[in-house]
C-alpha cells in the first residue's frame, strides 16, 4: 500500500470519527422534556414545596414536528426534604422530568426567605442545567406558589411576563433585578449584605368588558421595591422610592423619572405664565455616581456625588421654561429630590437594618487597606455610625418640543 493510500484511509477514518463525535447521540427530544420557565420555592411544616411553570409545546408541520412556542403553560408541584428531592419528586405526579436550562426566574416565598436562602440554592450551582443568570426574587407578603402563574395579557407565559417587567428596569429605577451569580458575589463579600428584587401580587381593577365566567378577580405583578438580606436571611424591605435611592447610591440607574414639587419661589415675577399646577417631572438621560471615603481623626465620612442629565418630561404648573433662570431653579429642585431619596435610603439602612448594603466597606478597603484590616471584622457595627454627605448636580439638557405650557390659554 502506497503512502498516499495510507494517508487517504487515515483521513477517511478521522472524518468518520469527527462526524460520530459531533452527532447528537445524547440528545433528548423536546416532547420528552418539561421546559421550566419559572420556579417558586416555599417552606411549610419544615418541608420544601417546589412550584414550576412548564412550557407547553405543540405539534406543527415543521420537520422537527415540535414548535417551541407555547400555547399555554402547565404547572407542577411537589414536596421534599431538600430542593433537589422536591424537584425530582415531581416525576411522581408529572409525566416529564424537569429541564431547567430555560428557567429565568426563581421566586422565594417570604416565609422561606426568612429562614435563609443560600443553602437551598446549592443544587442550582451544582446542576449543569440551571442558569446562573436567572433572576431571584422574594414574594413580598406571599407564598411563591401564589405568584407563579400570574400572567400579563401580552406575554406568552407567566415566567415571560415577570421577566419582561424586570427587563423594563431601564425605564424605571424603582425596582431591582439581581441574578443568582450576582447574589453570590455579594454574599461572599463579608463587607456587604445582599439586596435582591421583590414581587408583589396585587388585584387589578376590572377594565375588561368581558368578565370571566366565575367573576374571579384578576391579578397583576408589581416588582417595585427590594428585599434586604442579612447574609441570606430576609430581614425587611425597601419601598419603591427607597430602592430608587439605593440604585442611585450603588450607581445602578439606567433610566427613570424624578418627580418633585415645582418650587414655590417661581411665583415671583413673570415666570408663571399659565394656570398653577403642582409637579415637575424630569426624565433621566444619564447619571453617574461616585463615592469616596475620608477618614479624619479615626472617623469615617462617606461622600456620595451624583451627576445627572435629564429631559423635562412634564410641567403642570405652567412656568416659562424658555427662561434660563427658571431652568436653573428646576435643576436645583431636582437635585434636592435625588438627595432626599438617597438620604432616606441611607438613614433607613443605617438606623433600622444597621448593616452595609451598599458595598461601602469595599471602598474603605480600596482607599485605606491598612485601616480596613483593623476594622473589617467589626464593620457592621461601624457602618451605622459613619457620617455621609450627598451632592447631586442636575443638568436639564432638553425641554421637549414645546416652550409654552399646555395649560396657558392665550388671548386672541
Amino acid at each position: 500500500m502506497t503512502k498516499n493510500k495510507k494517508n487517504l484511509i487515515i483521513a477517511v477514518y478521522l472524518i468518520i470519527i469527527s462526524i460520530l463525535s459531533l452527532s447528537c447521540t445524547g440528545s433528548r427530544q423536546l416532547q420528552t422534556l418539561a421546559l421550566v420557565t419559572s420556579m417558586g420555592i416555599d417552606l411549610e411544616d419544615d418541608k420544601i414545596i417546589i412550584t414550576c411553570e412548564i412550557m407547553n409545546p405543540i405539534s406543527n408541520n415543521s420537520s422537527s414536528g415540535i414548535s417551541p412556542n407555547p400555547t399555554g403553560s402547565v404547572f407542577a408541584q411537589s414536596v421534599g426534604e431538600t430542593v433537589f428531592e422536591a424537584v425530582r419528586n415531581i416525576t411522581l405526579n408529572f409525566d416529564r422530568k424537569l429541564f431547567l436550562s430555560h428557567n429565568n426566574i426563581l421566586i422565594f416565598g417570604e416565609e422561606f426567605a426568612k429562614k435563609g436562602i443560600t443553602g437551598f440554592m446549592d443544587v442550582f450551582l451544582r446542576d449543569n442545567e440551571a442558569r446562573e443568570n436567572m433572576y431571584i426574587l422574594v414574594a413580598k407578603g406571599a407564598k411563591a406558589y401564589e405568584i407563579i402563574g400570574v400572567k400579563g395579557e401580552l406575554s406568552q407565559s407567566a415566567g415571560d411576563y415577570l421577566l419582561d417587567i424586570l427587563n423594563d428596569f431601564k425605564y424605571n429605577g424603582k425596582c431591582l433585578k439581581v441574578s443568582m451569580s450576582e447574589y453570590y458575589k455579594y454574599h461572599y463579600d463579608i463587607s456587604n449584605e445582599p439586596v435582591i428584587g421583590v414581587v408583589t401580587k396585587i388585584e387589578k381593577k376590572e377594565v375588561d368588558r368581558q368578565k370571566s365566567k366565575d367573576n374571579t378577580a384578576k391579578f397583576m405583578l408589581d416588582v417595585a421595591g427590594g428585599a434586604i438580606l442579612s447574609r441570606d436571611y430576609l430581614i425587611g424591605y425597601l419601598s419603591s422610592d427607597e430602592i430608587f435611592g439605593y440604585n442611585f447610591i450603588t450607581d445602578r440607574i439606567e433610566g427613570g423619572l424624578i418627580k418633585f414639587n415645582t418650587p414655590q419661589g417661581l411665583n415671583k415675577g413673570n415666570t408663571i405664565i399659565g394656570n398653577e399646577g403642582k409637579f415637575t417631572t424630569v426624565e433621566i438621560i444619564q447619571t453617574k455616581t461616585k463615592r469616596d471615603i475620608k477618614i479624619d481623626d479615626g472617623k469615617i465620612h462617606l461622600n456620595i456625588n451624583v451627576k445627572l442629565s435629564g429631559s423635562l418630561g412634564e410641567e403642570n404648573k405652567g412656568i416659562d421654561v424658555s427662561n434660563l433662570e427658571v431652568i436653573h431653579i428646576l435643576e436645583k429642585a431636582c437635585s434636592e429630590k435625588v438627595e432626599d431619596l438617597i438620604s432616606t435610603t441611607m438613614d433607613k439602612v443605617q438606623k433600622e437594618f444597621k448593616q452595609d448594603n451598599f458595598s461601602i466597606g469595599e471602598i474603605v478597603h480600596r482607599q485605606y487597606p491598612k485601616v480596613w484590616k483593623e476594622i473589617s471584622k467589626d464593620w457592621n457595627n461601624i457602618f451605622p455610625e459613619i457620617s455621609y454627605t450627598v451632592n447631586v448636580e442636575t443638568k436639564i439638557v432638553k425641554t421637549g418640543i414645546i416652550n409654552t405650557p399646555s395649560n396657558l390659554r392665550k388671548r386672541r
